[in-house]
């Protein structure tokens, strides 16, 4: 196992976008809050490619959701 994981897209786009925030707003307001996610992350997450666990960690931590909650119930 590399640490990856494949998150919910659907769900990171509808949560970015109830905040009113484009995928780069998103990445400036993780890096406001010490949050280590870029907008290349953003962009692969929301493209449904798998991602560290440690950014599933931080955008659940930036959305204060579990980070299970983000996890895609699709077969990797």
């Amino acid at each position: 196992m590399d640490g990856r994981v494949k998150l919910d897209c659907k769900m990171l786009k509808q949560l970015r976008r109830d905040m009113g925030l484009s995928q780069e707003k998103l990445a400036c307001a993780c890096q406001e809050k010490a949050l280590c996610v870029s907008i290349a992350t953003l962009k692969r997450a929301e493209c449904g490619c798998k991602v560290y666990h440690r950014t599933a960690r931080e955008l659940a931590r930036f959305y204060q959701i579990p980070v299970k909650d983000l996890l895609s119930d699709q077969p990797i």
